[in-house]
């Protein structure tokens, strides 16, 4: 593929974002692409220019308030707006699907995630409630867990604890339960579903942790060659990427605690000392 601005070839895809960006110019080669994990619709052309995001596909009308209106015109264009947008669902159905729809616009909101996966979290909620999976399930549930897996498909580094935090603030639930729950839901939707939640990566976390806690480029850039000659696979990915920043700190000489640690990334302070010391003893038998 060329850029068809300047003609180069240096193009690079972005899977978070979902675009092709040519890195000579600039240039948006393509956008709103699909990530290759994620079930693709059959529909025509036209249908996937709509945002499944919402309700009604966004087809519904939609008016705006002038700033040369008087304080009493504007005031009643906002009743006959709130009027008009609780009009836009009028059968059970269609307001059950608002709810849960702005239910993950919010949850992506919490966890500052782009639109396009909140576009991908709703197209695959339609398809659970058209499949009958999410009957009996907690709508929360569905949709946290629907959020968590887009994330870990597109290699977005949100952690499950990330998740389940959102649905302790928002829906009131234990933390326990809802860490349960989440890993419940999303085992059933991903097996009914015939999606394969890929590995997370410990590279994935190291840039994010390291930014969190302020960490300087040298201990990024050891932490990932720590990753490369350690591999940590079938570990936890946040506790091995923690680890790995403290490790790195330590040879660079940089104080760092395990409690801020463990407070910034959202692991326990033994496992993460246990798993930091396990990883010095396999440095030490490596050199």
């Amino acid at each position: 593929m060329r850029c068809p601005s300047c003609g180069s070839s240096r193009i690079l895809e972005d899977g978070m974002r979902g675009e092709r960006i040519c890195t000579s110019c600039g240039l948006v080669v393509m956008e709103r692409l699909v990530h290759p994990s994620l079930p693709r619709s059959e529909e025509s052309p036209a249908f996937s220019e709509l945002d499944e995001s919402l309700h009604d596909l966004g087809l519904g009308t939609t008016f705006g308030l002038g700033r040369d209106l008087s304080p009493a015109q504007r005031a009643q264009l906002r009743r006959m707006r709130l009027l008009q947008q609780r009009s836009r669902a009028v059968r059970w159905h269609e307001k059950s699907l608002r709810e849960v729809l702005l239910q993950v616009e919010r949850m992506c909101e919490d966890l500052r995630l782009p639109a396009e996966v909140r576009r991908e979290v709703a197209r695959l909620y339609r398809r659970c409630r058209k499949e009958g999976l999410t009957r009996g399930q907690k709508s929360c549930l569905v949709s946290a867990s629907l959020v968590f897996a887009v994330c870990r498909m597109r290699g977005i580094p949100r952690t499950e604890g990330e998740v389940a935090r959102v649905l302790v603030e928002r829906e009131g639930m234990e933390k326990g339960e809802a860490q349960r729950g989440l890993r419940r839901v999303t085992k059933m939707l991903m097996r009914r579903l015939g999606l394969r939640l890929p590995p997370a990566s410990p590279r994935l976390y190291v840039d994010r942790f390291a930014s969190q806690l302020q960490l300087p480029s040298q201990v990024v850039r050891r932490a990932h060659q720590l990753c490369g000659e350690l591999g940590e696979e079938g570990r936890p990915a946040p506790l091995v990427a923690a680890a790995l920043l403290y490790n790195a700190a330590r040879e660079e000489g940089i104080r760092l605690s395990l409690r801020r640690v463990a407070r910034e990334v959202g692991v326990g302070v033994s496992s993460l000392c246990r798993f930091s010391l396990r990883q010095r003893e396999a440095m030490k038998r490596k050199v």
